[in-house]
């Protein structure tokens, strides 16, 4: 783990290709290169150590940051959208929504109510990643439900949606709960 760290930064340093492996929900490896620039290293320094299997064990997952984000999630956003600001923040976004949605489950007014605010990320996602914004978001979501009771438990929530009506966001950018055009990236 260390290695790949210092192998990462000294990438990030002198402006070469960097390669990280992430773990997919169904534990197959994949490696993606990317770009880096030198100014993104200390996103990737403050990552939540990863989780392992004791990650899975509950519903919450571990946020050992708090900061609404499960340490999985959170490292895979960094590790495969290192490139842009603009990208993590609006997944940030959706998946902050996304884990509220499924610890809200058994409430239909929860429910409701975020599944609203999840319209607004994926807006949002899709302002700031148009050509890809489809592909991102199935990743994400595979990402989030990577347990049987993670599954289950979005269904459960996705039931209290039946038979609902939804306005979609006519301007994307409105769903960001920050500015995006204001990021280098």
């Amino acid at each position: 783990m260390r290695f790949l760290l210092l192998f990462m930064f000294a990438a990030f340093v002198i402006g070469w290709l960097a390669m990280w492996t992430t773990s997919q929900a169904q534990d197959n490896s994949a490696t993606t290169t990317g770009q880096v620039a030198a100014n993104d290293a200390s996103f990737l320094a403050n990552l939540p150590p990863d989780p392992g299997e004791a990650g899975k064990a509950t519903l919450e997952g571990i946020d050992s940051d708090g900061d609404g984000v499960r340490d999985d999630v959170q490292r895979w956003i960094a590790l495969n959208f290192p490139d842009s600001e603009k990208t993590r923040e609006a997944l940030r976004q959706k998946i902050i929504v996304m884990q509220q949605f499924l610890l809200d489950a058994a409430d239909s007014v929860n429910s409701y109510n975020n599944f609203l605010n999840l319209q607004k990320a994926n807006a949002c996602l899709a302002y700031v990643r148009p050509s890809d914004y489809y592909d991102i978001a199935i990743e994400i979501k595979a990402q989030t439900l990577n347990t049987y009771t993670r599954s289950s438990e979005w269904i459960k929530a996705s039931h209290h949606l039946s038979g609902k009506v939804f306005d979609s966001l006519t301007d994307r950018k409105q769903g960001c709960i920050f500015d995006p055009d204001v990021m280098p990236n």
